[in-house]
């Protein structure tokens, strides 16, 4: 009877460890999987993703969503994700530019006839063992013409200013426009 016991308690413990790993990480996986926008506010139209699937920057463990652009071409939505024990991640090194805990990322999108965009990191959302990064570019225009974009991640140094990004990116990578 003791054994009964133990058993129907350590499944009510798994059951309970269990929904709370799928409602703590819920909003991340929906993210990850592409199931949600990786945008911070909730579209009024869908905007059209620009690529067929997410992707590793190199062998980084850092990934990208696919790319999304709104329906009138204007702006370019994405995000990042990677593992909490990541060490590019957790760099402690320098005085970086920090959102809650998570270094702060000016990002570069050069597109295949040369012409340069800003974005930037604009908020986060944590699972239980994985951080999800948004990033966002307003002044991007999407043209049909667009083969691919050269992305590259500057981390953000703490000046007291503002920050100011690092001379060289961490992670850079070629992403292929459908």
């Amino acid at each position: 009877m003791k054994k009964v016991r133990v058993a129907i308690y350590s499944l009510i413990a798994v059951l309970i460890a269990a929904v709370f790993f799928y409602v703590d990480n819920k909003e991340v996986n929906a993210l990850k999987n592409n199931q949600s926008y990786p945008m911070v506010e909730d579209p009024k139209q869908h905007p059209e993703p620009i690529t067929v699937s997410s992707q590793e920057i190199g062998d980084t463990k850092v990934h990208l969503t696919k790319l999304y652009s709104r329906n009138n071409a204007r702006g370019l939505y994405l995000g990042m994700w990677y593992g909490d024990r990541n060490a590019l991640m957790k760099n402690k090194e320098e005085d970086w530019l920090r959102d809650k805990g998570h270094i702060e990322f000016l990002v570069k999108a050069v597109d295949s006839n040369g012409t340069t965009y800003n974005g930037h990191t604009i908020g986060t959302k944590e699972g239980t063992f994985t951080t999800f990064r948004y990033i966002q570019f307003d002044d991007f225009r999407y043209d049909k013409d667009l083969v691919e974009l050269d992305l590259a991640f500057y981390p953000m140094m703490d000046d007291g200013k503002g920050g100011l990004p690092y001379e060289h990116p961490w992670l850079e990578t070629t992403v292929e426009v459908e």
